[in-house]
């Protein structure tokens, strides 16, 4: 394996894949290495993992004539590597303090992405919802274009601090009412976000500012593969059977 192919499989490996492909493209302009170039596809990722683009710049100056596009070629090829096992492309989503084992993207972010990328459905799963403007647009966004929205919710009250139920009147609002749980105590306290039955983020985090923005939260996003369709059939099947109950605005 060439020093360059090295460099390249091992930033790819240390960055989330939003990171790898903003990296790949930033190399794609370029006609050969220059400082300039190498600068600028260091700025595209985060301080605590710029040491692992120097590696791949270093790499890339020991053989000069190397066009950016094949820099660009090999990031995708390690991506599309990544994505083939078993057709889903796991992805950990970290919110919080910065580490080198995982390079943090807000989970409000990929939030955002994932719904601007739904052409049919979202399935919104939380504890809690208080009004997350980017967020809240996105999901507006979505019913404008005529996708459906469920927000799956512990019960009608945890909606209080968003408004209430008719801030939420363009999307179908379901609970788990508390008068039906066995055990009484019980609570729904799952975090997730599907999209047209493809991608779904299984996370820590509550549908609000705090979990989305500034705390600890860790997540795991699931492209394809078939369990984002799981997770869907799964609370499609409690709201036909009545355990989840939709609530009216």
């Amino acid at each position: 394996m060439s020093e360059v192919a090295a460099a390249v499989a091992a930033a790819a490996r240390s960055l989330s894949a939003a990171h790898a492909r903003a990296l790949a493209e930033a190399y794609r302009p370029a006609d050969r290495f220059t400082d300039a170039h190498a600068a600028r596809a260091r700025t595209t990722v985060p301080a605590l993992h710029q040491r692992e683009v120097d590696c791949v710049n270093r790499a890339w100056a020991d053989e000069p004539d190397l066009p950016g596009s094949a820099l660009t070629m090999a990031f995708e090829a390690v991506e599309a590597a990544r994505g083939s096992h078993d057709g889903v492309s796991v992805e950990v989503v970290v919110t919080g303090p910065d580490s080198p084992a995982a390079p943090v993207r807000l989970t409000s972010e990929v939030v955002r992405q994932l719904i601007d990328s739904a052409s049919e459905r979202v399935t919104m799963v939380s504890f809690a919802a208080y009004r997350i403007g980017p967020v809240m647009a996105a999901l507006d966004a979505a019913v404008d274009r005529g996708v459906h929205v469920n927000l799956i919710l512990e019960s009608a009250q945890m909606l209080d601090g968003g408004g209430g139920a008719h801030a939420y009147a363009s999307y179908r609002v379901y609970e788990w009412p508390v008068d039906e749980r066995e055990p009484a105590d019980a609570k729904l306290h799952a975090k997730a976000v599907i999209v047209d039955s493809h991608d779904v983020l299984l996370t820590s985090a509550n549908m609000t500012s705090a979990a989305y923005d500034r705390n600890i939260e860790l997540g795991v996003l699931c492209h394809g593969g078939g369990v984002a369709a799981q997770v869907q059939r799964h609370f499609d099947a409690l709201i036909s059977r009545g355990v989840l109950r939709a609530v009216d605005p």
